[in-house]
């Protein structure tokens, strides 16, 4: 028996020392080569995961092949696939990225004088105490203890306003700001 499969024997009868040992010795080179395709903190986390497997599925584990040649064809296997991961997720990002910019753009076609007159007309629908709160809070920049201070209401009873405000400004602009 070579010492990587005396090791791997030893492993599976649960010796931690044995997978210690192993670990030990293939955990450097196993980040190397997985940093030739992923950056290193992203390798690192590749080996472990890998050998953490190898220590969890030792019982049921068959390797035909040499243990370092299955260390590394895991390795590559595993980084290739954090890779289309990584690029699927990107190309998630960026359709999102440029989602919000064509939503963006939609809206900046807009002149500033309709959008503010929008958001007036539904401002002045509002309930007086409603109104007051979410000026104060937003066009003041008081915070929501000084408000309910200066109205004489709870916190929780100015959370519950502006909540309310911030509600119906979405229902009544929701056309203009694709809500």
């Amino acid at each position: 028996m070579t010492d990587d499969k005396h090791l791997l024997f030893l492993i599976k009868n649960g010796d931690r020392e044995a997978f210690d040992k192993l670990f030990r010795r293939w955990y450097p080179s196993l980040v190397a080569y997985a940093g030739q395709f992923i950056n290193r903190e992203d390798a690192e986390d590749v080996v472990q995961d890998i050998m953490f497997n190898l220590w969890k599925n030792a019982l049921t584990l068959t390797i035909r092949s040499d243990v370092s040649a299955y260390l590394y064809s895991a390795v590559k296997n595993r980084c290739l696939n954090y890779i289309d991961k990584a690029a699927v997720r990107d190309r998630y990002h960026s359709s999102v990225r440029q989602s919000v910019m064509d939503s963006a753009e939609d809206v900046s076609g807009m002149s500033v004088s309709e959008i503010s007159s929008m958001l007036s007309d539904a401002l002045g629908a509002l309930p007086e105490e409603q109104r007051t709160a979410f000026v104060k809070s937003r066009a003041n920049g008081l915070k929501y203890e000084e408000i309910a201070r200066d109205g004489g209401v709870s916190v929780k009873t100015v959370e519950y306003r502006i909540s309310k405000v911030l509600k119906k400004l979405r229902l009544a602009l929701a056309d203009y700001l694709h809500a």
